[in-house]
């Protein structure tokens, strides 16, 4: 979660003396003695804590080390497993982990209203598991298919919306989380959580949206085939977006990605020989990143465009203008008294992000 920039106490508290010499003894770690991993500041919750410098932290200090093996390590399902053998133990590590951690699961019918047409109205449906939540939210990515739970790591927060993050982490044989910078007495110690986009990709992976500069709006292949008004089209455009798994994202800074181009194009084109003409396109070398030739992630969307008729052409901009208002018209945001506020916030970011790469592409389509 978010807190506050600078704490009023730099008093080590009970908790945080308790894990870093759980880091220490019995992890043959290294906690720095400048730290309180687990300080309350202002804004904190009951149950919430932040990591805290109770010195002066000069840029280029260590201030946690984790073996490797101290960690539970290796596929979610995996770490869960493991998790869950440990929670109901005597362990001062277990002991700082949140009982009710954030996540879209422990949102009401009435809040999960405020995600209506955007890509998360129906992510993470289904009944909260605290194990599950907490590998989820806590864990560091380290591969594709990877996690791990560091004790101390976990216990830092994001550093979105602050001026810069606080630490780099180094991950070798040991988890070594490093002072970015200079770090004041007093001050919250924070890390950038590097494995997301946007306000969306932070609720739904952390159960939380900071205030981002990023914006993005994720396009399925139903959302596409239904903007074209062909539902016929619905298999080829399956094709054409398979390097993306049928998903295309759109952004200020790309608002007309090219898999969104041919994706549309396919769906307009009204000759079937053309068509099947099309859909064997390939290119003849792989390009410069090693990617699969014949993979229509590497078909130049603009130059089919240009060979399209005139008529096509300005069926696939009323097309993409559709599919842009087609998603802003679904877009609600009506809060009942009983929803939580944070969550209310929380689920307009994540509108205003979709809403902003929406009008982007909305407005690059006048171009």
């Amino acid at each position: 979660m978010l807190a506050a920039l600078h704490c009023n106490t730099t008093m080590l508290s009970p908790e945080g003396a308790a894990l870093a010499q759980y880091i220490r003894e019995e992890l043959n770690g290294a906690c720095s003695a400048k730290l309180d991993l687990c300080a309350t500041l202002p804004c904190d919750g009951d149950a919430e804590r932040s990591v805290v410098a109770l010195q002066d932290i000069n840029a280029g200090e260590l201030l946690l080390r984790i073996p490797v093996e101290g960690c539970l390590r290796g596929r979610g399902d995996a770490v869960a497993t493991e998790l869950s053998k440990r929670l109901n133990k005597e362990d001062p590590y277990v002991a700082t982990l949140p009982t009710n951690p954030p996540g879209l699961e422990t949102w009401t019918p009435a809040e999960r209203v405020l995600l209506r047409g955007t890509r998360l109205e129906h992510a993470l449906e289904g009944d909260a598991d605290r194990v599950e939540l907490l590998v989820r939210t806590r864990c560091v990515r380290v591969a594709e298919d990877e996690v791990a739970m560091v004790p101390g790591v976990d216990a830092l927060n994001d550093a979105s919306g602050r001026a810069a993050p606080s630490t780099t982490l180094r991950i070798g044989a040991c988890f070594e989380m490093v002072a970015e910078r200079s770090i004041c007495k007093g001050e919250e110690v924070t890390h950038s959580y590097d494995d997301v986009v946007d306000a969306a990709d932070y609720l739904e992976r952390y159960g939380f949206a900071p205030v981002v500069t990023t914006c993005s709006k994720v396009f399925a292949v139903e959302d596409i085939v239904e903007a074209s008004q062909n539902p016929s089209r619905r298999e080829v455009c399956s094709i054409v977006l398979a390097s993306s798994r049928g998903r295309v994202c759109v952004t200020p800074s790309e608002p007309v990605p090219d898999d969104l181009l041919n994706a549309m194009l396919v769906c307009v084109l009204q000759d079937e020989a053309e068509l099947e003409e099309l859909m064997a396109c390939t290119i003849e070398e792989p390009d410069e990143d090693g990617r699969d030739p014949s993979s229509w992630s590497n078909v130049d969307a603009r130059g089919l465009l240009e060979q399209a008729s005139p008529v096509e052409r300005d069926l696939v901009a009323q097309c993409l203008a559709r599919l842009a208002d087609n998603a802003l018209a679904a877009y609600v945001l009506s809060a009942s008294e009983t929803c939580d506020p944070a969550r209310v916030e929380a689920a307009r970011r994540v509108r205003d992000s979709e809403r902003s790469a929406c009008i982007a592409l909305r407005a690059a389509l006048k171009d």
